[in-house]
């Protein structure tokens, strides 16, 4: 009777192993696919980062060209407007000698 109930236990216990072990290899097989599929997630997010900041850099460049652009038609402006201030003092002193 001892022995009976003591092999009745053990194939409990066996059968509630194997149970265990078939969830634990289920799980183990979702959770690898979840792996995966956040591996693949993760290569994707960082191509699209590189492509990013390659861009970024881009506009980081234009901006640069498109100040000093600025900065060159500002100084341009800057001189004209200076150059035509002086024609006018020319051209007002060039009227007042004729008016005299």
């Amino acid at each position: 009777m001892i022995s009976h109930s003591r092999a009745r236990r053990v194939d409990e216990e066996v059968r509630i192993m194997d149970q265990t072990l078939k969830s634990l290899v289920a799980a183990e097989s979702k959770y690898s696919q979840k792996e995966d599929k956040y591996e693949e997630e993760i290569k994707v997010l960082t191509d699209k980062l590189k492509e990013a900041e390659t861009r970024a850099e881009f506009a980081e460049r234009s901006v640069a060209k498109l100040e000093k652009s600025i900065d060159d038609l500002e100084d341009r402006l800057y001189h004209q407007l200076e150059q035509n201030r002086l024609l006018a003092n020319e051209l007002k002193l060039a009227l007042n000698d004729l008016s005299d």
